[in-house]
């Protein structure tokens, strides 16, 4: 009796935790803010709605895992907002630092060169009251200069990246828009 009433308890607490995963495949909410009609994307965290408000004008496109935008008239940027499965609620101590600009650096192409750390910060914007780390690198790919944000945002079992790819020369205006959007993240 008692182990049969374990796993019923083991099973909803994993079916609880699977419906409180935030679903990165977007929908389209509208509302009214002094009289004019907005819309803003709205995704699925268990029983609540999570609502985001995109760069003017970018497009977008998501899945359970990943939020895809990008830039009108801009060649070669994107900016990606995915979610990673973390073993036990993270932090940003200096370790778990290390390891993310690391990453960060590990995960440029392939065959490119000049690789730099430009910034790393802790807690360039809070989301929520979530805390949050930013790395900025560059480096060129085949004669091209790049520059890569990723914001980190720690929820729980989760973390959310917030990761925008553009040409240098074009880094400064999209990251401006990129960055101003995360603060319309609402229920997060």
């Amino acid at each position: 009796m008692v182990h049969s009433l374990t796993h019923v308890v083991i099973a909803a607490l994993l079916i609880a935790s699977a419906r409180a995963e935030l679903q990165l495949t977007p929908s389209v909410v509208q509302y009214e803010l002094d009289g004019v009609k907005l819309k803003q994307l709205a995704f699925s965290d268990g029983g609540k709605q999570v609502t985001y408000q995109a760069p003017h004008g970018w497009d977008y496109s998501g899945s359970a895992d990943r939020l895809t935008l990008r830039p009108p008239n801009k060649l070669q940027a994107e900016a990606i907002i995915y979610k990673v499965s973390l073993q036990q609620p993270g932090s940003f101590d200096d370790a778990t630092v290390k390891k993310l600009v690391d990453e960060m650096i590990a995960s440029v192409p392939k065959d490119s060169t000049n690789i730099q750390i430009v910034s790393q910060e802790k807690n360039p914007l809070l989301i929520q009251r979530k805390e949050t780390f930013l790395v900025t690198l560059t480096y060129d790919f085949y004669g091209t200069s790049y520059s890569r944000s990723t914001l980190f945002l720690n929820r729980g079992n989760e973390q959310i990246r917030f990761q925008l790819v553009c040409r240098q020369t074009d880094f400064k205006e999209l990251q401006k828009a990129f960055m101003g959007s995360r603060y319309s993240w609402q229920n997060l």
